[in-house]
């Protein structure tokens, strides 16, 4: 991607264009995902932590703070993005350790990967698009961990905890003191949310 382009969407993203921010978001997906990999402390991994999730908390924020920030150009916007990345692994493992968590957190999370976000993907795409190659799959949970961030925190936590951690429906409901079909009906809505927002980026994605 040209960095005019790139540039061109950073602004139209700070002007508070969600569409440009979440293609600028998906767009440095990759980079930053591997830098974070490299940073993420042995406390977040033991905790079952993935740059993915890291990846969410830092969008959310940078989001909050796109439009009062200066960039000069691409490199100093992903540069602020690995600061934000810094500081929010360093809290989160602060937090960890103030609460004395069980680095396990839940019997049922051990084991998860990221390509736990990778198999959420055909449950937000139509049969018709459902990406058929490792590139294509990956572009979408670029997508999808850049939407993440704009779902209702409610939405969040059960796509989390549900289909990113694998916890069951009776476990999400204690975590969330609902029903067990109140779960149900929130894991249906934002799925359906989210999948609506991940069509938005898409049209950003294909340009060259």
């Amino acid at each position: 991607m040209e960095a005019r382009r790139f540039d061109e969407l950073l602004r139209q993203a700070q002007g508070g264009d969600q569409a440009a921010a979440d293609w600028v978001f998906a767009e440095c997906f990759k980079p930053l995902r591997a830098v974070i990999e490299k940073q993420l402390d042995p406390i977040l991994q033991k905790a079952r932590y993935e740059p993915e999730d890291i990846i969410q908390e830092v969008y959310a924020l940078a989001w909050l703070h796109l439009a009062t920030a200066d960039f000069d150009n691409k490199a100093a916007f992903f540069g602020w993005l690995k600061t934000i990345a810094k500081n929010k692994m360093i809290d989160m493992r602060q937090n960890l350790l103030a609460q004395k968590h069980d680095v396990k957190r839940n019997i049922s999370a051990v084991g998860r990967a990221s390509s736990s976000y990778v198999d959420l993907v055909p449950k937000l795409v139509a049969d018709s698009s459902t990406p058929s190659t490792k590139a294509a799959r990956h572009e979408a949970v670029a997508i999808l961990v850049a939407q993440m961030w704009r779902l209702p925190q409610d939405y969040r936590q059960v796509i989390q905890w549900r289909f990113v951690q694998g916890l069951s429906v009776a476990e999400v409901a204690q975590r969330l003191s609902r029903s067990e079909p109140a779960v149900h009906m929130l894991c249906h809505r934002a799925l359906n949310k989210l999948r609506g927002l991940m069509g938005t980026p898409s049209k950003y994605l294909s340009q060259s």
